[in-house]
């Protein structure tokens, strides 16, 4: 056996699925829809519009970090 024809060395490391990139893409485009859901719908509901930015901007924090707490638990991380 000659030294190109020895094996690769084994690393720890999984094969390479979906980049995280996706997923937080994924996560922040699905948040970003609930928040601007939220604005509106708090504004249309008569809320004044700082109002309806906070609860907006509370709704996009609020499902950002449920999915990345989703993610995470489910990674077994």
């Amino acid at each position: 056996m000659s030294a190109t024809d020895a094996p690769a060395p084994s690393t720890s490391t999984p094969p390479a699925g979906t980049p995280r990139w996706v997923w937080i893409l994924i996560f922040a485009l699905s948040a970003i829809i609930v928040g601007g859901t939220a604005g509106l719908l708090a504004h249309s509901g008569g809320a004044s519009v700082p109002g309806s930015i906070l609860t907006g901007g509370g709704a996009f924090a609020g499902t950002l970090g449920l999915l990345l707490a989703t993610a995470h638990f489910a990674a077994g991380k």
